[in-house]
């Protein structure tokens, strides 16, 4: 495939023209008429100029392995913006290969692993094909987690629980005060496993981060990730923040070395502070359109913190998706028990103003 003059200078005047220019051609609809992909709770509007510029001028280098300098250069960048020495911090190919590890670490041989229903999936059910015994707690009327009742799940056989804050998929937040709390009251062997992965996205006050807990005395690891606000999903990097003792045992027990343009990405993605508030700022003004229109129509939905919004269509969620998929927009899985909710989420402006368009009709019509 040959790239005209044209189109590369096109491409570096888009670099170089900072983060408006750039998520404004994100807006664009894809060429091919292909389906509008509010589903897998994507950033439309990432990678940043400068993550995207670190990847092309690594293309050359692809035939590389990433030098222990560069991999130590991103842990040092990260532990510097979370305020934590290194040995605190480590990273993985996306925080999934950190969750899964942390599944098969607190699971294996029959531990016992407590999570809320429903929630991000992919460390209990790795823990689960790990031989993990596997408590899971309903949310309360809220959609949030029940943290009482989770604490009262706890037994002997405890080894981890996983709240995951903001969560996915019904997007609720709880205060950082309750989380406290509540890993105060926990055995001192359990370990506390908070994945924060949307946190960037938390309305001002709702909750903030536990990260700080990682310098105490309580068993407690904080995952982040380049997936969101970075919009680097499909380029995979994520870290973990832990006590110094669990972060070299979850050192071990990571799956994959790092890739080159991951690394690259991440640090160059860390710095570019201007693209992320605005990233930040324009998908909740979406967000609050999306509840807005909503509330229009009288939808129920849960209180959202993250890049999506969870709200009950009235219809079986296999009806709704389907006239959706009619319209050509996919938009979220099934969330038992939740058969009538639909996870959406935010796409560009454009691509918000189509899909309540498309929900304004079958509403309309039902």
């Amino acid at each position: 495939m040959s790239i005209s003059r044209r189109n590369l200078l096109s491409a570096s005047a888009l670099l170089l023209a900072g983060p408006g220019a750039l998520l404004r051609a994100a807006g664009a609809k894809p060429a091919g008429g292909g389906p509008l992909v509010l589903c897998w709770n994507e950033n439309p509007y990432g990678p940043s100029p400068a993550a995207r510029a670190a990847v092309s001028q690594s293309i050359a280098e692809g035939c590389r392995y990433p030098a222990d300098e560069e991999i130590a250069a991103l842990g040092a960048a990260i532990a510097a913006q979370e305020g934590l020495s290194v040995d605190h911090v480590v990273t993985g190919t996306g925080s999934g290969e950190l969750l899964c590890a942390l599944g098969l670490l607190y699971g294996r041989d029959g531990g016992e692993i407590i999570a809320a229903r429903p929630t991000y999936d992919e460390l209990p059910h790795y823990a689960q094909r790990s031989g993990a015994a596997l408590k899971l707690v309903a949310v309360d009327a809220q959609l949030r987690h029940d943290l009482p009742a989770m604490h009262a799940a706890v037994s002997p056989a405890t080894r981890a629980v996983y709240l995951c804050n903001p969560n996915n998929p019904t997007g609720t937040a709880l205060p950082a005060a309750q989380i406290r709390e509540f890993i105060r009251g926990l055995p001192p062997a359990v370990t506390t496993i908070v994945d924060e992965a949307y946190m960037d996205f938390v309305a001002a006050g709702a909750t903030g981060s536990v990260a700080d807990l990682v310098t105490t005395e309580q068993r407690v690891v904080v995952l982040r990730t380049f997936s969101k606000i970075h919009g680097m999903a499909g380029i995979r990097c994520g870290y973990a923040l832990a006590p110094k003792e669990i972060a070299a045992t979850l050192a071990a027990a990571r799956m994959t070395s790092p890739n080159l343009f991951a690394v690259r990405a991440a640090r160059a993605s860390l710095a570019d502070v201007d693209f992320l508030a605005d990233c930040r700022r324009r998908i909740l003004a979406s967000r609050a359109r999306i509840t807005a229109e909503l509330g229009n129509l009288k939808l129920r939905y849960a209180e959202p913190h993250g890049n999506f919004v969870f709200f009950d269509t009235g219809m079986p969620l296999a009806r709704f998706t389907g006239l959706m998929r009619e319209r050509n927009i996919l938009v979220g899985r099934l969330f038992p028990p939740f058969d009538t909710w639909c996870r959406i989420t935010i796409g560009t402006e454009p691509e918000v103003g189509e899909f309540l368009q498309a929900l304004r009709a079958i509403r309309a019509s039902a």
